[in-house]
This record gives structure tokens, sequence and C-alpha cells, in this order.
């Protein structure tokens, strides 16, 4: 077998896609599989082949997806590569199909592997649309503003649309912790990402300062809107987990409740 690895962006991913197709081609009794090169390791069945990142194969793979399957196929594949785990080899089996049944692909619900990125797809944009919720930021200098969030799937750049549309004129940057990366978005300019180095990520993930007069003011707001009698603890961390209130201001108090509970 031989597994073609590659490095963990979509660029990447569609270099080797295009690589293990044209190998695919003149080898069509051998098994392939696509992995990423960070989780490969060498054992006496198999041989790997490290892919670097070639834009223009990249760009031929993107714009053949787009144009001979659809945008709706596109957005599939994209969406699958921004799940949690490794999709590549998913994604791979994925396209051999879409391109031998054209647009039919997105009709075919009866495949495992169409159903297979579709769970992946609806995955990710549930996050994403979660994360437009309950993302909250804090004023940590003049005229810039900070959050943190902690997502399970690699949805920061795609945050950067909904952000940017509805503060264009401020300095805001969303971190996530768990990947330390930041979406930084200057005021009136476009967003771009950055690797956020350990002592800067420590001092921005400390909990919210409620003495804050913006963080008290919604902490108040959120208080004051909630009915006792209603309230339904089981269903609201059903809908917002505890992982995603570590970073919710109107949830501090009982994150460290919780959080000295468990210390």
């Amino acid at each position: 077998m031989k597994i073609f690895t590659y490095d963990d962006n979509f660029y990447a991913l569609a270099s080797c896609i295009y690589t293990a197709w044209e190998y695919s081609l003149c080898h069509k009794d051998e098994s392939i599989k696509l992995q990423k090169h960070l989780f490969t390791q060498q054992n006496l069945f198999s041989e790997n082949i490290y892919v670097s990142t070639d834009i223009n194969k990249a760009k031929k793979v993107i714009e053949s997806i787009k144009h001979k399957l659809s945008m709706r196929t596109y957005e599939i594949v994209y969406m699958a590569f921004l799940y949690y785990k490794d999709t590549g080899n998913d994604i791979y089996n994925y396209l051999k199909l879409a391109f031998k049944y054209g647009k039919k692909i997105n009709y075919m619900s009866g495949e495992e592997i169409v159903m297979k990125l579709l769970k992946f797809q609806t995955a990710v944009n549930r996050e994403i649309h979660s994360y437009k919720e309950v993302t909250r930021f804090k004023e940590v200098d003049e005229d810039l503003f900070l959050a943190t969030i902690e997502p399970k799937h690699d949805i920061l750049a795609e945050l950067s649309y909904h952000f940017k549309d509805r503060m264009p004129s401020l300095n805001w940057s969303i971190i996530d912790s768990s990947r330390s990366i930041a979406l930084i978005h200057p005021k009136d300019s476009d967003c771009y990402l950055q690797i956020v180095e350990k002592s800067t990520l420590e001092a921005a993930t400390k909990l919210n300062d409620i003495k804050n007069p913006y963080s008290k003011l919604w902490k108040t707001f959120f208080e004051n809107i909630s009915i006792k009698e209603r309230g339904n603890v089981n269903l609201q961390r059903q809908n917002c987990p505890l992982r995603k209130r570590k970073y919710m201001t109107e949830f501090i108090d009982e994150w460290l409740q919780f959080r000295y509970h468990i210390s």
C-alpha cells in the first residue's frame, strides 16, 4: 500500500489528491491511502510518500471540483476538511465517486462515503453557527477587543466573515486556544491568521474580568431576562456545553464553581 501524506492545510490536501490521483491512473491495482503527515507512522506493509504543497496542482483540483461537479460538492469537501479528525482519505474516496457520477453525487445518500462526508459537514456547520452566538469579546486595551474560544473543529477562519461584517471598524481578535491560532482583524482591513505563542495564549485565555463594566452590564442583562421558574439546567447545558461557557461572561460564576468542584 502507498500512503500519500500531506501537511495540515487545505491546499496541501488538494495537492496530495492530485498526486495520488495521477499515481492511481498508472497503478490501478495498488491500494492508496491519504493521511496527514503529522500522524503518519512507518510500517512494514506500506510505503509513505510525502507530498509537498503545490499551489498550481491544488488550484486545479479545487477548480475541477467547483466547475465539473458543483459548488455544493466543494462546500461538502471543504467543511469535511475542517472536521477535527483526519478526513483526507475519506475526501479522496468521496471525490473518486463524485467524478465518476458527476453532479448526481449530491443525491446519492445511500452511499456510505457520501453520508460520512455529509455528517462531517453538518457537525462543522453546527459548530460555526454555535460560535457565532456564544463568542464573547472583552476590551483588553483601548480600541482592542479580544475573544477566546475552544472549538472542536478548525472553524476559526470561517468565523471571520460573520464578525468582520458586524465589526468592520474595530480592532478585534479571536483566539482558538485549542490550536494556538489567532484570527486578527485590524479595523477596516482584512482578517488574517497568526500562530499564538504560549505566553500570549496563557495571558489571553484567563477568565473574563467581571469587574469590567461591560462584562457586568451583560451579566446583569442575562440574569434579568431569565425566568427562574422556567429554568432547565439540563437543556441549557445541552444547547450550550460547559466547554463553551468557559469564556462566556454570563456563565463565568458557574464555570468557576464547576472548576472549583473538580479541582
